[in-house]
C-alpha cells in the first residue's frame, strides 16, 4: 500500500470561521494524528492553544494541498478588497499570507512546486505596496519582528520592490521579478552547512565558501526551471559592489544589472538593522549613515533614492 504523505502548514494560514475541506493532522513522532476532522470550523483560539503549546505546524495529506491553496489565495484577494478591515489589519493578514510560501521556499529550495503560488503571493503584495506609502512601512515593521532567513528574504523582497518603483520600475513584471530575487537572494546558503554560517569567526577559506552562495542560488534556481537572465543576475549579484570589491566576480558598477545595484542596497541595508549574533542592530537613521560613509560600495544613484524613501520611515 502506498504510504500516505503529508505537507506542513503554518496555523495562521488557516482562515478562521470557515469549515475545513480537508482533515488537519498533528505530528508526533513519525505519526500524523488527526486533528480536526474535515468540515468542522477553525478559530483564533484554535491557534492560540496550539501555539501555547509550541505547536507552529499542522499537517494535510498531500492531495490536499492544491485545494489548501486555492483557499489561501482567494482569501488573501477577499483581503485586499476587503472594506471591514482597517490597513494594519490587511497588513498582519498579507504578511502571514507571504510567509506561507516564503518559508517552504527559503527553508527547502523548492521553488519549482510552488512557483505559481509564490508568484501569486508576490503579485498581491505588490498590489498591496501600491495601494500606499503606508503599506511599506506596515509590512516593514511587521517584518522586523522575524530575525531569521524567512523575515530577512520577505524584507529584502519588499525593500526591493519599494526601491525598484521609485527608481521608476513601475510595471507590475519587473516588480515580481526584483520581488522574487529579493525573496530567494540568499537561498544558496541550502549548500552551506548551518554550523559554518552560524560561526563567529571563520578562516579564509571558510569565507570563501560562504561567499559561494550566490553561485549556489543561481544553481538552485537553473535546476527549478527559472530561466529569467534579470532575476539570476539580480541574485548571483546581491553582494557585488560597485568599486570592484564585492564577489563572486569583483564586478565594477558598469558590469553590474539594476536588480544586482538595488539587491546590493537592499540587502545591506536589512542586515545592519538586524540583530545578528556578532552584532548589534543599527536604526534606520544610523544604517543609513554607515552607507553613505561607504557610498563607493554602491550606486550612488540608487543609493540616493533609497535614502529618500527611508526618510519617511525616520520622521514615522
Amino acid at each position: 500500500m502506498e504510504k500516505i504523505k503529508y505537507v506542513p502548514i503554518i496555523i495562521e494560514s488557516l482562515i478562521f470561521g470557515k469549515n475545513s475541506a480537508y482533515p488537519l493532522y498533528m505530528k508526533s513522532g513519525d505519526n500524523y494524528i488527526l486533528y480536526r476532522s474535515k468540515a468542522l470550523i477553525f478559530s483564533k483560539s484554535d491557534t492560540l492553544r496550539l501555539k501555547n503549546n509550541g505547536i507552529k505546524y499542522l499537517y494535510i495529506k498531500e492531495e490536499d494541498k492544491d485545494r489548501y491553496d486555492s483557499d489561501v489565495l482567494e482569501h488573501v484577494k477577499t483581503i485586499i478588497n476587503s472594506e471591514d478591515l482597517d490597513f494594519e489589519e490587511k497588513t498582519v493578514k498579507i504578511y502571514t499570507y507571504s510567509k506561507v510560501y516564503a518559508e517552504y521556499v527559503i527553508t527547502t529550495g523548492d521553488l519549482k512546486n510552488n512557483r505559481e503560488e509564490i508568484k501569486k503571493s508576490i503579485e498581491t503584495t505588490i498590489e498591496y505596496l501600491l495601494m500606499s506609502e503606508f503599506a511599506f512601512m506596515n509590512l516593514l515593521n511587521l517584518s522586523g519582528y522575524d530575525y531569521n532567513e524567512i523575515g530577512h528574504g520577505i524584507n529584502v523582497s519588499i525593500y526591493a520592490m519599494a526601491l525598484a518603483n521609485r527608481l521608476g520600475f513601475s510595471n507590475k513584471i519587473s516588480l515580481y521579478e526584483i520581488g522574487l530575487a529579493g525573496l530567494i537572494h540568499d537561498i544558496g546558503k541550502l549548500k552551506i552547512s548551518r554550523e559554518l554560517l552560524s560561526k563567529r569567526e571563520v578562516t579564509e577559506n571558510e569565507l570563501y565558501e560562504i561567499q559561494k552562495h550566490p553561485l549556489h542560488s543561481k544553481e538552485i534556481l537553473i535546476k527549478n526551471n527559472v530561466d529569467n537572465n534579470r532575476i539570476i543576475n539580480g541574485v548571483l549579484e546581491h553582494h557585488e559592489s560597485s568599486d570592484g570589491s564585492g564577489y563572486p566576480f569583483g564586478k565594477l558598477e558598469e558590469h553590474i544589472s539594476a536588480y544586482g545595484k538595488i539587491l546590493e542596497i537592499v540587502n545591506e541595508f536589512d542586515t545592519l538593522t538586524r540583530n545578528r549574533p556578532y552584532r548589534i542592530k543599527l536604526n534606520t537613521q544610523d544604517a543609513l549613515i554607515h552607507m553613505e560613509q561607504n557610498r563607493g560600495l554602491y550606486s550612488n544613484a540608487f543609493l540616493r533614492e533609497f535614502s529618500h524613501l527611508m526618510s519617511k520611515k525616520i520622521l514615522l
